[in-house]
């Protein structure tokens, strides 16, 4: 034996290549927020984005938002009221809308003067 160790490939090691994927999957979900997230702004609501001012802007669910939503918007933003699946934000700044709009439980994002949905939710018809 002459102790001559072989040539290891350390990029192999199943830990790097966990964290290699793990990184992967991570890049591959935050681009996939973010182009889903302009689909889910109306084109009023990014025109207004564009001109870095708060905004107001209605939130829809796919579900009765919970008080965990409500929490999380209110973060972002002052919540004004609930519709139905809609959640009214005001004096939100334009990242916190789009940070909004990357999260996978939000269907779209609207502004003023806000949805038809919502106005019918809060008829008390739903």
């Amino acid at each position: 034996m002459s102790g001559v160790r072989p040539a290891r490939r350390w990029f192999l090691h199943r830990t790097i290549v966990f964290l290699g994927a793990l990184a992967a999957l991570s890049a591959g979900w935050s681009g996939y927020a973010s182009i889903t997230a302009r689909q889910k702004l109306d084109p009023g609501l990014r025109t207004a984005l564009a001109a870095h001012q708060p905004v107001s802007l209605w939130v829809e669910f796919p579900f009765p938002p919970e008080e965990f939503h409500i929490r999380y918007l209110q973060d972002r933003g002052t919540v004004t009221g609930v519709r139905g699946r809609w959640v009214h934000l005001v004096r939100v700044r334009p990242a916190a809308a789009w940070s909004i709009a990357r999260l996978y439980w939000v269907l779209r994002l609207e502004g003023e003067p806000g949805p038809q949905g919502a106005a019918a939710a809060g008829d008390g018809s739903s």
